[in-house]
């Protein structure tokens, strides 16, 4: 793509190389409070829930952007101040540290709102651009893959951190890594970004929006992500597996992560070439009976190697799946009010996804492992139920 319109690229690059690279602490804050805390799984997965609270709340982000302007560049303000809460954030761990469950969910919550907050930003910045310059998700392709990046940082060198350091302050070393990216955010904004004011925005219609939520579809598309998203994770039930029982070096989760991310990105590219052109109905069948069967081979893992086996074998429909179900909630935003409640859509999977991993962890820690896996497998067919009576608008 060619830059005739002058589109800040490396603005984008770096906002979503951040929201990558800000979960480059995650490992060593497993091992800390697995390992070193001897939490359970659920008391981890409510954790991760309220610390992901700001994903929950990404409409309330908008709102604000939108309605209470910060002089004549507010996008960059906001992200200034969002930058310069994160590197306080951050070094407070790396001073202090974190010393209970109270200091783990705080900073991670102020973490998580500086990053959500950004993110909308970020966002509202790109909208602008692929709708006046009519860019067709080019622009979201190279945030995407900038993303994508980090997180292939984040696998080999969120493993290297705690494999070379105590699992006491592993997690220290890994947040003063990451407090060079909200640097090197300010010095670009304040040295190389000029901002391009967005059009100012008509009221949002609250009424319209109220007559929507009636609308009984919608209402059952929602239930419907609602229903797949809250489909109990066995992740957290599948690292205490690899770690406690396989006896899985810190490394090789590391290499299966950058696998996984690499083959997810394949995934990304064989939907936008292939898969893009199937019918969406027939994409979300194969979503949920694929994940459902590709659940049952975790069943059976007598070694590491099965681990890296299904990692490959499986990585890029992962990825496909993935952009399906981005696909279906882009098709069913009502029109109108595209922003309002595409925020809504995704604000509702985040909160089910993160309470699918809280619920996933309570089931591990009083039924095992195999429960886990079972119950998610069969409550995710379950949802196939759903299909047939969605309205989906093949185009």
């Amino acid at each position: 793509m060619t830059n005739k319109h002058k589109i800040p690229f490396i603005f984008f690059i770096l906002i979503y190389f951040q929201q990558g690279f800000v979960s480059l602490p995650d490992q060593t804050l497993y091992y800390l409070t697995r390992e070193v805390w001897l939490m359970s799984a659920g008391t981890i997965g409510f954790i991760s829930f309220i610390t992901a609270l700001a994903w929950y709340c990404k409409p309330v982000f908008g709102f604000l952007l939108d309605n209470i302007k910060l002089g004549k560049q507010s996008t960059r303000n906001y992200l200034l101040i969002n930058s310069v809460g994160l590197i306080s954030v951050f070094t407070y761990i790396i001073m202090v540290g974190l010393s209970s469950v109270t200091s783990l969910i705080v900073t991670g919550l102020l973490i998580n709102i500086f990053i959500g907050c950004s993110d909308v930003a970020n966002d509202s910045q790109m909208v602008m651009y692929e709708q006046k310059y009519k860019l067709k998700g080019r622009l979201q392709a190279i945030q995407w893959t900038s993303l994508g990046v980090a997180g292939l940082i984040v696998s080999i060198l969120g493993a290297k951190i705690p494999s070379m350091f105590p699992n006491l302050v592993a997690y220290k070393y890994a947040y003063g890594l990451t407090l060079i990216v909200p640097m090197v955010i300010i010095v670009y904004l304040l040295t190389g970004y000029k901002e391009v004011r967005t059009v100012k925005k008509e009221k949002i219609n609250w009424n319209e929006i109220w007559i929507e939520l009636k609308n009984k579809q919608l209402l059952l598309a929602l239930l419907f992500i609602a229903c797949l998203q809250l489909c109990p994770s066995f992740g957290t039930a599948l690292m205490i597996k690899a770690r406690e029982q396989l006896m899985v070096g810190k490394m090789f989760l590391g290499y299966l992560g950058a696998t996984g991310t690499v083959l997810g990105i394949t995934g990304y590219l064989l939907y936008y070439w292939k898969f893009h052109k199937f019918p969406l109905r027939k994409l979300l069948y194969f979503m949920i009976v694929f994940t459902a069967f590709t659940n049952l081979f975790y069943l059976y893992i007598p070694n590491k190697w099965f681990l890296m086996g299904y990692n490959v074998a499986f990585g890029a429909f992962s990825g496909i799946t993935f952009l399906s179900l981005l696909a279906f909630f882009a098709r069913i935003v009502p029109k109108d009010n595209e922003g309002a409640f595409y925020a809504l859509v995704t604000s509702l999977s985040n909160l089910c996804a993160r309470g699918g991993n809280w619920i996933g962890g309570v089931i591990y820690d009083a039924h095992g492992y195999n429960t886990t896996v079972i119950v998610s497998t069969v409550l995710t067919l379950l949802c196939l139920f759903f299909i047939p009576k969605l309205q989906i608008e093949e185009k």
